[in-house]
């Protein structure tokens, strides 16, 4: 992981837009963000300057408007702010994250089920 990074919630939301799709410009982000959010156009172009200052986002120029693109992957992002919560509110315990879960909300069968797959994996995986 090259880049570390820590996304707030309404940072989340405009990553998410331009996961979905990118390149967009301040106008179409704008225009996707205010519907959902109800936030004003200076609130949405303050939180794309932070994301562009954190290096979360970049932008080229395309004819009359910049060009807003994610700079890392869903998945890479995901996975630092996993990495993130699993250390300061579990102490770096997975078991305890999964206990939290299965003790809080109760886990289905399929959740139990993809638990399983993916444990399953692992320990293949290490041997």
């Amino acid at each position: 992981m090259a880049k570390k990074l820590s996304l707030s919630a309404g940072e989340w939301q405009i990553m998410e837009c331009l996961w979905e799709r990118s390149p967009r410009t301040m106008t179409e982000i704008v225009r996707e963000l205010q519907l959902g959010t109800g936030w004003s156009k200076s609130t949405i172009v303050t939180m794309v300057g932070r994301l562009e200052a954190k290096g979360a986002l970049a932008y080229t120029e395309g004819g009359r408007a910049r060009q807003y693109s994610p700079t890392i992957p869903r998945s890479q992002a995901a996975l630092q702010e996993t990495e993130s919560l699993l250390h300061r509110v579990y102490r770096g315990s997975v078991g305890m994250l999964v206990n939290t879960l299965a003790d809080g909300r109760g886990l289905s069968r399929e959740d139990i089920e993809e638990l399983s797959a993916i444990l399953e994996k692992a320990r293949s995986e290490q041997t």
